[in-house]
C-alpha cells in the first residue's frame, strides 16, 4: 500500500506541476505585447501604428529636403543679384578711368594734359606730339625702338611703349596727340 501511496502523490505533483507550467505559458502569451519575441504573432493594429509611425519619418524627412530646396533657391538668387550688381560695378569702373580690358582704346589727349599709367599699360602716339613722362627709377620702354624713353623725350609714333611700374610714369601732350593705350591709365 505504501507503493499505492508513493505513485498517487508521484502523479499528483506531476499533474500539478504540469498544470502549473501550462497556466505560466498561458499567461505570458496573454500578457506578451505584439511583436514582442514572446510574442511573434502581431496583430493589425500594431501594424497600422507602425506604418503611421513609417509615414510621419518620411513625410518630416520630405520637408526637410523641399526646406533645404528653398533655401539653397534662395542663396542662388541672392548670389545672381550680387553677382549682376558686381558686373555693373566692374563695368562702371572701368568707364570712369582708363579700360583695364585686353582692347587697345583710342583716347584723345588735349594739350598740357598728362596720361599717367599704371603697371603693364601699352601706349601708341597715333599722332600729334607727346613727350615721355618719368620717374626716378626710369622712363618709358619704347618696345619697338629698343630704348628706355627718359623725362621730355619726344615720343616717335606708332612705337610700342609699355609702363614697366605704377610711379606715374606716362605721357604729356606737347599738342593735341591721340594714343591708342591698353591697360589702367588717368588724365591729368
Amino acid at each position: 500500500m505504501n507503493f499505492k501511496k508513493i505513485k498517487r502523490k508521484l502523479l499528483i505533483s506531476v499533474i500539478v506541476t504540469g498544470m502549473s507550467a501550462g497556466f505560466v505559458i498561458a499567461a505570458n502569451a496573454t500578457f506578451s505585447e505584439p511583436g514582442s519575441t514572446n510574442d511573434p504573432l502581431v496583430t493589425l493594429s500594431f501594424v497600422e501604428q507602425r506604418l503611421e509611425q513609417i509615414k510621419f519619418y518620411v513625410n518630416s524627412k520630405i520637408e526637410e529636403v523641399n526646406g533645404n530646396i528653398t533655401n539653397n533657391k534662395t542663396e542662388i538668387d541672392t548670389l545672381k543679384t550680387e553677382n549682376s550688381e558686381l558686373k555693373g560695378k566692374i563695368e562702371q569702373l572701368q568707364n570712369q578711368s582708363g579700360s583695364a580690358g585686353s582692347n587697345l582704346e583710342v583716347v584723345t589727349l588735349e594739350k598740357g594734359k598728362m596720361l599717367v599709367c599704371d603697371a603693364g599699360a601699352e601706349i601708341i602716339l597715333r599722332a600729334g606730339q607727346a613727350q615721355a613722362i618719368a620717374s626716378e627709377l626710369g622712363g618709358l620702354s619704347d618696345v619697338t625702338g629698343g630704348q628706355d624713353i627718359p623725362m621730355g623725350e619726344a615720343i616717335t609714333p606708332n612705337h610700342l611703349l609699355i609702363v614697366p611700374r605704377s610711379d606715374g610714369r606716362g605721357v604729356y601732350a606737347v599738342e593735341t596727340a591721340i594714343l591708342m593705350v591698353r591697360g589702367s591709365y588717368r588724365i591729368q
